[in-house]
């Protein structure tokens, strides 16, 4: 007894459900033996049926012929239909080559769409990283492009919010000496503004277009000027070498760079403001220390002063409290103060002028440090 092989399908025609009625194929020679159940309801010649692709991805293979002028199809899925078309007498295998070449070009063209949906789903992430491993350049590239005049208007922007945020001093003899130290760092060279923000945290920073600001928690601490001169000029060096408008790009990113490209300025001196939010690297940090270094000891200043002054913040934090801002804002760590004593170590000697400020007539004036 010979075994055929069987292949399931679906008929749809006269009295075959919505979604088709499961049918079962066999092939005896060149005729097609369609059975529901136990009953025979169609036998066909191969010659007689019409091969076309169906459904998605043109998977189905379907075979149409008419009946008493009546259209009747089957339809077969995936592997059983390919199954089905190997086993086609030669009568039918000739005209199910369009069939097969449509079904393969139907898949190819799923396969790149797929390659192309995965692409455009993993292009943000390779976006991000492009961003993240260009973020210094990028950001170098476009502080190169910002007008000064741009620069001066980020620094009132942060002028502005300090104000907003706590009262300025603007005379007396800790605003006198802020003044005189300014002065002697600047040299007359350099637009240079100094401020001192009437607050108790232990804190300086500085902004675009020369606005540089100390904090009077930071004066209380300090037990000379020198101490005070060796931050200021810390803060002094992040303006010229531009630092916190690098910072500025990198946190803004794609919209400051769309800024830049179209000339909006217009959104920069509110992002400016958030300056004051920005913590720098370890690079900007050493090399601000080093420039800084360099202007004390051209303005004859002691330049070990800022090295002293971030020893005694770290060896004596309040108790129980973080370390003060201006050591979370730009930390002191071991490895910085071990370059700073290399820096001292490897300056030349230099004049030193000291600072002709009665220190004690400032903290004086602004009272005892706050514990």
């Amino acid at each position: 007894m010979v075994t055929r092989a069987e292949y399931a399908a679906r008929h749809f025609g006269p009295g075959s459900a919505d979604a088709g009625s499961p049918v079962v194929l066999t092939w005896r020679e060149q005729w097609l033996v369609v059975r529901r159940g136990e009953d025979v309801i169609h036998t066909l010649r191969a010659v007689e049926v019409e091969p076309a692709a169906k459904g998605f991805n043109n998977a189905q293979l379907a075979l149409e012929w008419f009946a008493d002028e009546v259209r009747h199809m089957l339809i077969l899925d995936g592997p059983v239909a390919l199954a089905f078309r190997q086993a086609c007498p030669p009568a039918l295998q000739h005209r199910l080559q369009p069939v097969a070449a449509a079904q393969q070009s139907t898949e190819r063209r799923f396969r790149w769409g797929i390659v192309v949906l995965a692409f455009l789903a993993l292009l943000p992430l390779a976006a991000l990283g492009l961003a993240i491993a260009f973020a210094d350049p990028l950001a170098a590239w476009a502080v190169d492009r910002i007008p000064p005049g741009v620069e001066a208007k980020i620094g009132e922007s942060v002028l502005a919010q300090t104000q907003a945020e706590s009262k300025l001093i603007t005379e007396g003899p800790a605003y006198e000496a802020v003044q005189a130290i300014g002065r002697r760092l600047a040299g007359g060279e350099e637009n240079l503004r100094f401020f001192v923000a009437d607050r108790p945290e232990v804190n300086a920073f500085a902004a675009p277009g020369g606005v540089v600001v100390i904090q009077a928690g930071l004066l209380r601490r300090a037990d000379s000027p020198e101490e005070v001169a060796g931050v200021l000029a810390h803060e002094i060096a992040h303006v010229e070498l531009r630092h916190g408008l690098r910072q500025m790009v990198k946190a803004a990113g794609v919209r400051m760079l769309f800024a830049l490209v179209l000339g909006d300025y217009g959104q920069m001196a509110g992002w400016g403001a958030q300056l004051t939010e920005l913590k720098f690297s370890r690079d900007a940090e050493r090399e601000a220390d080093a420039r800084g270094l360099a202007r004390l000891a051209r303005a004859e200043i002691d330049p070990a002063g800022l090295g002293r002054f971030f020893a005694k913040l770290e060896a004596t934090p309040s108790a129980g409290a973080a370390l003060p801002a201006v050591l979370s804002t730009h930390p002191a760590t071991a490895e910085r103060m071990a370059a700073l004593e290399a820096a001292l170590a490897q300056m030349p000697p230099a004049t030193i002028q000291p600072l002709a400020i009665d220190w004690a007539a400032v903290r004086a004036a602004l009272g005892e440090p706050q514990t």
